[in-house]
């Protein structure tokens, strides 16, 4: 099927229209459905070929006015379908407010595509308005940039961008290099004249709505094998990231909420605290829990990074002793193993559940956790702010069949979840999104919920923020420990680790014309279940205690000291492989 409209001999080689239409054209064919289109004067030709796409109902089209929130919203469409996603920008400091989102893409090995209008070369460093080397702004966190050459020419000039586009889509999608992972296309354009006629006759490209040229994927098959020994005590440790594919499923894992399971179960992650296992091989990128880093460190424990470090990158290079490209399984792992950090596993889970029934516990984040997966269905899709929820739900709740999770974890920060959350929303209209956050993501990305009067909204998203008035990862780490809130320190800890924020939560829901409810961690459970029926945006503010986290997790901790005692002596591992 041919994807463009109306080809034909363009008036003008240069004609910015021109190029725009055929930049666009190239882009749908190769791949790309979705585009995030920010306002502005230069990108002005670009979005009216866009507009007029979707009109068409060839493309889907989301217009935002905050770049950092656009770029975010993109890269939430292709974590939750897959797909290369487009958001263009305009020339100057636009470009620079893509950098968040593109880094996280970068070590998230998302295929963001960034298309960047820009003025003239000739025109760059004579001082002219909105220049900037935006070429080189991005450079350390793209897999590349592609600095468009137009030639003068029609033909010349259609071959020319079409192969420049194929490329660089070829190396975002990890088909010619690397892994996946953001592509920058630099559009000089001369001018954002808009076009004099709706539809603008460009130069066709190849038939049948093919690209100008295919790329395939490569074959990382014929690497050398690594024969792995099931036999020897061993555990997967999976983060962000991991394919489970083609490791047995008798070996016991642990996972990241955001690792598909696929029918597996796995163990709570403080069954790292207690084993020592002879080999941990490790899938994806598992920078969620400090144990995995100690477990990593032993020098007598054997260390198989599954992958194949195309990017020039390997995950905790110091304690990685075998990078498997083409592992082979061998030998069974011995049930006794397994069947031990099973029970493992029950103690540590039956303690959390035990501690959360305490007195004051389920007013925490840890709570609000345990209680929106409580209340998942089969189909839904959870988007998990960074910090404490989704270590809360890592270790607190038994995720229900059916429910995928997602999270920024490339390098798992707070900026642009409500943006990304949004974005797979608006991908995924036939699923509920619930995302859980806490108070200071929120507010550091409530824009993520403006939205023009022409756009459409995501009505399939529940935002559930944990409000314990400012920063409570800190609170169960070294800085939260009592002495840092006493002399000489004073509020030294709440004005640089607490942060509370004077925010009023409901005005700024108001504000955005979103739907906002206070809602006590008691009656959560049915507070989800009517905002399901919402059928628009609808926030969920609920207030927990911060300060009470450090008791929380010391308390089950030294819960299941007590019932570990009862399998080893204090102080020994309770299991030695």
């Amino acid at each position: 099927m041919n994807h463009h409209a109306e080809p034909g001999p363009a008036a003008t080689a240069v004609d910015p229209t021109v190029t725009a239409a055929v930049v666009v054209d190239e882009l749908v064919r190769g791949g790309v459905e979705t585009f995030v289109y920010c306002p502005g004067s230069r990108n002005g030709p670009i979005g009216f070929e866009l507009t007029r796409r979707a009109a068409a109902g060839t493309i889907t089209l989301h217009v935002r006015l905050d770049e950092r929130s656009a770029a975010f919203l993109a890269l939430g469409v292709t974590k939750s379908t897959g797909a290369p996603t487009a958001v263009v920008t305009t020339s100057g400091s636009a470009v620079a407010n893509l950098l968040p989102a593109v880094t996280e893409a970068h070590y998230s090995r998302l295929p963001l595509v960034l298309v960047t209008a820009n003025r003239p070369l000739a025109v760059l460093g004579t001082g002219a308005s909105q220049t900037v080397e935006q070429a080189e702004l991005l450079t350390s966190q793209v897999r590349h940039v592609q600095h468009l050459q137009v030639p003068e020419g029609a033909g010349e000039m259609n071959r020319v961008v079409r192969a420049q586009i194929c490329h660089a889509l070829g190396i975002g999608a990890g088909r010619l290099a690397g892994r996946p992972g953001p592509v920058q296309i630099d559009v000089p354009l001369p001018s954002g004249i808009p076009p004099q006629d709706r539809a603008v006759r460009f130069p066709a490209g190849r038939p049948e709505g093919q690209p100008w040229f295919r790329t395939f994927d490569r074959d990382r098959g014929a690497a050398r094998p690594y024969r792995v020994d099931l036999s020897r005590p061993t555990v997967v440790v999976a983060g962000d990231g991991a394919d489970l594919t083609g490791i047995p499923g008798s070996v016991p894992l642990i996972a990241e909420p955001t690792v598909p399971l696929e029918g597996r179960t796995a163990l709570h992650p403080w069954v790292l605290d207690h084993i020592r296992p002879e080999q941990v091989l490790v899938a994806g990128r598992p920078t969620l829990h400090r144990n995995v880093g100690k477990l990593l460190a032993r020098p007598d424990v054997t260390t198989i990074l599954l992958g194949d470090g195309d990017d020039a990158w390997v995950y905790a290079a110091p304690h990685i002793d075998v990078l498997a490209v083409n592992p082979v399984f061998e030998g069974t792992a011995a049930p006794a193993w397994a069947d031990q950090l099973a029970r493992l596993d029950a103690v540590l889970r039956r303690t959390w559940a035990e501690t959360l029934d305490e007195p004051g516990h389920r007013g925490t984040g840890v709570g609000v956790a345990e209680a929106v997966v409580r209340a998942l269905h089969p189909g839904d899709l959870l988007w998990v702010g960074a910090s404490n929820p989704v270590r809360d739900v890592s270790l607190t709740a038994a995720l229900p069949a059916g429910v995928r999770v997602l999270s920024n974890r490339g390098v798992a920060g707070i900026d642009g979840n409500i943006s990304s959350a949004v974005g797979a929303a608006l991908a995924n209209p036939d699923r509920t999104v619930v995302t859980l956050v806490g108070d200071l993501t929120f507010a550091y990305d409530a824009v993520g919920l403006q939205n023009g009067v022409l756009e459409q909204v995501p009505a399939n998203l529940v935002v559930v923020v944990s409000n314990d008035a400012g920063g409570g990862i800190f609170e169960v780490l070294e800085q939260g420990h009592p002495k840092y809130r006493s002399a000489p320190y004073g509020d030294t800890f709440e004005r640089i680790y607490g942060a509370p924020q004077n925010v009023d939560f409901a005005a700024l829901c108001g504000s955005y014309g979103v739907s906002h409810r206070s809602v006590e961690p008691s009656a959560l459970g049915p507070a989800l279940a009517a905002a399901r029926a919402c059928d628009r945006p609808i926030v969920l503010e609920v207030p927990v205690a911060r300060t009470r986290l450090r008791e929380l997790h010391a308390r089950a901790s030294e819960r299941a000291t007590a019932a570990l005692n009862t399998i080893a002596p204090a102080g020994a591992p309770v299991l030695v492989g």
